[in-house]
């Protein structure tokens, strides 16, 4: 959730990962960290720690700090945004915290939190993704469902749905469901109508600390802040919970937002940034994960 600090992840060598099935219908899968990472400091950090998506060309960060497009092949800066959260949110609403963010359709979607005001106003926010301005158009969720800010959004568009999570800031509880909403209810509702729930989806085990989520070949891979760093995925369908791997950072970091882009077995399936700790609080990394198998 809040990153009081960014903080770097150690530049180690790739670890090849065993990821297990969530079922019998599904092969065991080999995870491996890609020699590629990218890495930054300073303000560049603060633009991109806490959230990432991609349309395949761009990467699109969120942080304390902005939000940030960049080339996905050499991280070439396209577009940037200052103070992305604007005053007809942060006035009204309390606003001051951007999750992790998803891409679709021409849009950036953003998971805005009011954390100063106790998690009182849950939002989804659209941004042109041509530039990253505000589009001025914003969709509540229902805090009954969402009593503890909405840390990530994530995007099913073959279900046409969009997909959330409660944080319980019990981390030993955690989260037991994932909410879904209508896709087309996001992009065609009247700004600051309150999305109606289209179904949720009891998990077949909690998670703790969920960071960051994306759709991958059917099925939501969750970046989770437990103590293993974990990466989890879930059949949103049924809701059943598979392990997959443990990422490849030093026990003290914090794992954030994901992203998913099959890029090939060099560029990785999924996309990851990660925050460090103690001396390495200067940097951030996006580390990149292949899949064999």
């Amino acid at each position: 959730m809040k990153l009081g600090r960014i903080s770097a992840v150690a530049a180690v060598a790739a670890a090849t990962l065993i990821g297990s099935a969530a079922s019998p219908a599904m092969a065991a899968a080999a995870w491996t960290r890609t020699a590629d990472y990218e890495r930054w400091t300073g303000f560049n950090a603060l633009e991109r720690g806490q959230g990432v998506a991609t349309d395949g060309t761009y990467f699109y960060y969120a942080g304390p700090g902005g939000m940030v497009k960049a080339t996905a092949a050499n991280d070439s800066e396209a577009a940037s945004s200052i103070a992305p959260i604007p005053w007809e949110l942060s006035g009204t609403y309390g606003s001051d915290h951007i999750g992790d963010v998803e891409y679709y359709g021409g849009y950036v979607i953003a998971p805005l939190e009011d954390g100063g005001k106790n998690y009182q106003h849950p939002l989804l926010a659209l941004y042109d993704a041509s530039d990253l301005s505000y589009t001025g158009r914003y969709l509540q969720l229902p805090l009954a469902q969402m009593p503890g800010g909405v840390p990530w959004v994530a995007v099913d568009a073959a279900a046409g749905l969009v997909y959330t999570s409660p944080w319980d800031h019990d981390a030993a509880r955690g989260t037991d469901k994932l909410v879904a909403y209508r896709l087309d209810d996001l992009l065609n509702l009247p700004s600051g109508s309150t999305l109606p729930v289209a179904r949720t989806v009891t998990l077949s085990q909690p998670l703790s600390r969920i960071q960051g989520a994306a759709m991958w070949q059917g099925r939501l891979y969750a970046s989770v802040d437990d103590k293993a760093k974990s990466v989890y995925s879930v059949d949103p369908a049924s809701g059943q919970v598979a392990y997959e791997f443990h990422q490849d950072v030093e026990p003290g970091d914090e794992v954030q937002g994901i992203a998913a882009w099959d890029f090939g077995p060099s560029g990785g399936q999924l996309h990851i940034v990660n925050v460090g700790s103690g001396w390495k609080s200067i940097f951030l990394y996006l580390q990149h994960y292949t899949r064999a198998g």
